[in-house]
């Protein structure tokens, strides 16, 4: 499913406040297999020399409400009234020399009429560390709680990432080694089917090492995925989901006269434990292009990824997205943002398949003094089997306000240029 809110992102970035503090809800917690299915191509962040303490304590909270003409994109739903309060938090303080402690929180809550929609609660909780151990060589750790859960997906997990990278300016080596505990449950919403019984609970261990090779405007590099993913019991029809993956992956990202361009191409295979399921050999891929000159800013992306499931007899959800913004900023102030966005979902095994097209606007404003405003409508339609749901409608306004802790006092328009993220 797309979410409504996706559109406030975009025009927000245009006022300079980063996603994680803009007004809309954290992203969808992908399940492991996206997460493989997704291999990073942004540069990283510059790491901080040894010595440079990074302090970094803020975050936001924010109201939205609206109407949304079939909140659960099904045929002969009723619309709803809907609000949804978001909180965001950032905390990192430290220099690699002497340890770096962080802690992210993006929490969303949304609520509907009780009989049209279940509400709607993400929240994804990043206690983080990173020491140096060497000249260059740092070791990071994140520890990750997510939970995702709406009308037709329940989708808890926890993971624990340990990550040594040797940095210099030439060229990054670096190793992954991640271990995660999930649950997940998932309405059939092909049959209108209610939640399985009980959730479906599996552990994944994945090691990743990778090269990246730095040139003066990006990099090149490439990593290979190797993967174990262990269902704890059979499916309620006792079918056996475990399985290994191998995915290796070659990347790049560049940066030049204001274009932004980042991609991946990645062979996925899955080789199941049993004949339960057929093994799976996908090519996965991402790419984006951005490009910003004056007030205009231009975008457009496409991805193919991969995401575990616990519909019946369905192997795994190969998605398809492909989407275009446009956006222009009046002023420091004031802008507005066009978006269209088309995905595709493939339940492997089966002829099960479900489409969703959206498009819309929205208009963010800057009150000043950390409030922002954002106003948007946009409509959508989803395609089934044997299923063509009428357009739905969904308009929204919403209000923020960014709080810092212990910096010092800025000028409004300062606030702005740190307030909303790139989309």
């Amino acid at each position: 499913m797309i979410r409504r809110a996706l559109l406030a992102a975009v025009v927000a970035s245009q006022l300079g406040v980063s996603a994680a503090l803009a007004q809309t809800a954290p992203a969808s917690v992908p399940t492991p297999a996206s997460v493989q299915a997704q291999p990073q191509t942004q540069a990283q962040a510059p790491a901080p020399a040894s010595t440079e303490t990074v302090i970094v304590n803020a975050g936001s909270i924010g109201l939205r409400t609206g109407y949304d003409s079939n909140p659960t994109d099904t045929l002969g739903a009723r619309g709803s009234m809907f609000a949804t309060q978001t909180i965001n938090y950032d905390y990192l303080r430290g220099s690699l020399q002497d340890g770096i402690i962080g802690l992210n929180v993006k929490f969303a809550d949304t609520q509907y009429d009780p009989g049209v929609a279940a509400p709607s609660t993400t929240a994804i909780i990043t206690a983080s560390g990173a020491i140096e151990l060497a000249p260059k060589l740092a070791l990071r750790t994140t520890l990750t709680t997510t939970v995702d859960d709406s009308w037709a997906r329940r989708a808890h997990g926890v993971q624990l990432r340990n990550r040594v990278e040797y940095d210099t300016t030439d060229f990054r080596i670096f190793a992954n080694v991640d271990t995660g505990i999930n649950a997940l449950n998932e309405r059939n919403i092909f049959t209108l089917g209610d939640f399985l019984p009980q959730d479906e609970n599996f552990v994944t261990r994945t090691f990743m090492p990778g090269f990246a090779y730095k040139f003066g405007t990006g990099e090149i590099g490439t990593s290979l995925v190797l993967s174990r993913v262990a269902y704890l019991a059979p499916d309620i029809f006792g079918l056996d989901r475990s399985h290994n993956i191998v995915q290796p992956n070659a990347f790049f990202n560049v940066k030049t006269n204001g274009v932004e361009v980042e991609g991946s191409v990645s062979p996925y295979l899955a080789q199941y434990d049993t004949t339960d399921f057929d093994d799976v050999k996908q090519l996965l891929y991402t790419a984006k292009v951005r490009y910003q000159t004056g007030a205009w800013t231009f975008g457009v992306g496409s991805s193919r990824t991969v995401s575990d499931t616990t519909l019946s007899f369905a192997s795994l959800d190969v998605g398809q997205s492909n989407e275009a913004s446009l956006s222009y900023k009046f002023d420091d102030k004031n802008a507005i943002s066009v978006l269209a966005r088309y995905r595709r979902d493939d339940y492997l095994n089966t002829d099960l398949w479900s489409t969703t097209f959206l498009t819309g606007l929205d208009f963010a404003h800057d009150f000043g003094d950390g409030y922002i405003g954002t106003a948007g409508a946009s409509v959508r339609q989803v395609r089934r089997p044997d299923e063509v749901q009428p357009w739905a409608v969904n308009v929204q306004i919403g209000f923020q306000k960014k709080l810092d802790f212990g910096d010092p006092p800025k000028a409004a328009d300062a606030k702005v240029g740190e307030i909303k993220p790139k989309s």
